[in-house]
């Protein structure tokens, strides 16, 4: 895992104050990697790298690195899986190392523009052809890896592994982006396919770019497949497992030493259980949440199963106000999923004795294992309520509550559930991962940019799959992977997400929703492939998710202290994006005012 950088201008080297511009770069992205540092200068383009090393820990694999023929430069972040079978079709090129990196600038000279298809990691990388003179960038197919680019004011292309790089060239204005910022306070966090800054854009995962006489194209290398499967639950099942396993196999490739994330849960369970297949005395980490959140007893029977080295961490309420501003003041864009700080804890406990820790993320939006999922096919099995009779669905609700009847309610209830939300596509977006409402969003901002996050695939409001696809492609690359590369990151440690593997995700994608949802239970082709290898306890219980006990943390006194300094204040930096008198309203010890204090944190620390 590393960072990478560059800036791209026309007789670049004649120009002093462009070599301190790209020192100052990886000098702010250190935490990347602080096992090397590389940069190489051309007439034109000027590449900076950061390396942690993974694998080949030797100096073959120092970055930035030239092809056989020294006229194409890479600089690379990320893990290719399987790229030493990739090596093996490549007999006519002279590897000089044992790298992942080597092999993409073989790939690239054999196939140009077609290489990211033939790549399956997580990936950004950046490679300069010196006789075509042309930048040739790419991002993995779903966004574990960042690549963000601007254009500086005297014309400049830039691009890094994090904004806080391409600031520090002090080419590009920091004005924020009304549109990202809207987005925040509906879904808590910015799009996956924009940044908080204007003039700062973000590749978009399964996405390439090429920049050449100053002119930028950027185009889709891959997309879902667009048709589903027709196979039996026998042969999904095999396929199924041999697909998780050998993924599973594929990232735990490394030199150094390898962990797993244990929450309790099916899928980090699963993962831990085959993890340790192949590594003995395999070392665990979970995070123990007070009280009722607290899922580590369920970690702790598998960790006992497997003879897993089962490490805790936990955050006691008098630091989180302490560590929730040390993190946003680190994190280059804000984020309000309340995991950031388990995840913070997590990872800086799990640096002090490995670099590579596996985790269960996007198992839920592959396997179907939300409850909204359910809702939502409640609604393609029953149907539209007719709309025009909600306010008499209300009114029987309501009479059956207080009469007692619970069917009779919960047959409004249903009613009025289904006449909100006409089709699954519609509930997806007007319900799920929502925080603020687009009016409440107007009244705060004072305006409503005009944005939508597009969609490249047909979004079919008859196939429950398009509601994976679309957390797949939304918040998996707007949050989650955000939140774990970023703070992964700040550690120096690289997390692994085996349920990301290019062939798993397309089957998963592909495979009717029959075989992960039904009225009665999620996940089921998981259960059915995977829950011999679990505890019992794990694999009925209900979902519980990475969250934590919001309400209580407001009423901290530290962080009552912080919402009195930053939402209360009107000279507060949040208020020259925000309304003061609309933010008092929502100041609710909830998610919206959660919200609204993570923003105002990061805008006073950024």
């Amino acid at each position: 895992m590393c960072g990478i950088a560059g800036i791209v201008k026309k007789n670049i080297l004649e120009e002093n104050f462009y070599k301190d511009g790209l020192k100052n770069m990886t000098n702010t992205i250190i935490h990347r990697g602080p096992d090397d540092e590389g940069h190489e200068y051309f007439q034109n383009c000027f590449l900076g790298f950061r390396r942690l090393a993974i694998v080949d820990l030797s100096k073959d694999g120092h970055q930035p690195m030239y092809s056989n023929t020294k006229n194409e430069c890479i600089v690379f972040n990320g893990e290719i899986y399987g790229y030493r079978d990739l090596k093996k079709n490549l007999a006519d090129y002279p590897f000089q190392s044992n790298t992942d990196t080597e092999v993409i600038l073989s790939l690239f000279q054999k196939h140009g523009a077609e290489l990211p298809k033939f790549l399956n990691g997580m990936f950004a990388f950046a490679i300069w052809d010196e006789e075509k003179q042309e930048l040739f960038c790419a991002r993995d197919r779903f966004g574990e890896k960042p690549f963000y680019y601007a254009i500086g004011k005297n014309g400049e292309f830039i691009f890094a592994s994090e904004i806080k790089a391409i600031l520090a060239t002090g080419l590009v204005d920091e004005d924020l982006n009304d549109e990202a910022v809207f987005h925040f306070l509906r879904h808590m966090y910015v799009d996956s396919q924009q940044s908080i800054y204007k003039k700062i854009k973000m590749l978009p995962p399964a996405h390439q770019l090429i920049w050449k006489d100053g002119k930028i194209e950027v185009s889709e290398y891959w997309n879902f497949p667009d048709h589903e499967l027709n196979i039996s639950e026998e042969e999904a099942i095999s396929k199924f497992k041999k697909l998780v396993e050998d993924s599973v196999d594929k990232q735990l490739v490394a030199d150094v030493k390898v962990g797993a994330f244990l929450s309790g849960g099916l899928d980090s369970g699963t993962l831990v259980a085959l993890s340790s297949k192949n590594n003995q005395n395999l070392t665990t980490l979970g995070f123990q949440y007070e009280g009722d959140w607290d899922e580590m007893p369920d970690a702790r029977s598998i960790a006992k199963k497997y003879k897993t080295d089962h490490k805790e961490v936990a955050l006691q309420s008098s630091e989180i106000p302490k560590t929730l501003v040390e993190v946003l003041k680190k994190m280059d864009e804000p984020v309000a999923d309340t995991a950031i700080l388990a995840t913070y804890k997590i990872c800086k406990e799990a640096a002090k004795n490995m670099t590579v820790v596996i985790t269960g993320n996007a198992g839920d939006e592959l396997f179907g294992g939300y409850k909204w999922y359910q809702e939502e096919q409640q609604i393609l099995e029953k149907g539209c309520a007719n709309p025009t009779f909600l306010s008499l669905y209300k009114m029987g609700s309501t009479i059956s509550e207080k009469l007692g009847f619970e069917k009779p309610r919960q047959y409004f209830l249903d009613k009025i559930f289904r006449s909100k939300f006409p089709d699954i596509v519609s509930y997806q977006k007007n319900k799920v991962h929502n925080n603020f409402s687009e009016e409440e969003v107007v009244q705060l901002l004072g305006k409503k940019p005009d944005y939508q996050h597009q969609y490249s695939f047909d979004l079919d409001k008859n196939n429950l799959n398009t509601c994976m696809k679309m957390d797949l492609t939304n918040i998996i690359p707007g949050d989650y992977l955000v939140k774990d590369d970023r703070i992964a990151m700040m550690h120096s440690i690289e997390l692994r997400t085996p349920f990301l593997d290019k062939d798993l995700v397309e089957f998963c994608a592909a495979l009717p929703a029959k075989f992960k949802v039904n009225a009665n239970q999620t996940k089921i082709i998981l259960r059915k492939s995977f829950g011999d290898l679990l505890t019992s306890n794990i694999l009925h219980k209900k979902k519980q998710g990475f969250g934590a006990p919001i309400s209580d943390w407001l009423r901290i006194p530290e962080m009552e202290e912080l919402t009195l300094k930053i939402l209360k204040n009107p000279t507060s930096k949040v208020f020259k994006k925000l309304d003061f008198k609309e933010v008092q309203k929502q100041i609710n010890y909830n998610y919206k005012h959660w919200s609204l204090l993570v923003l105002g944190i990061w805008m006073e620390e950024h």
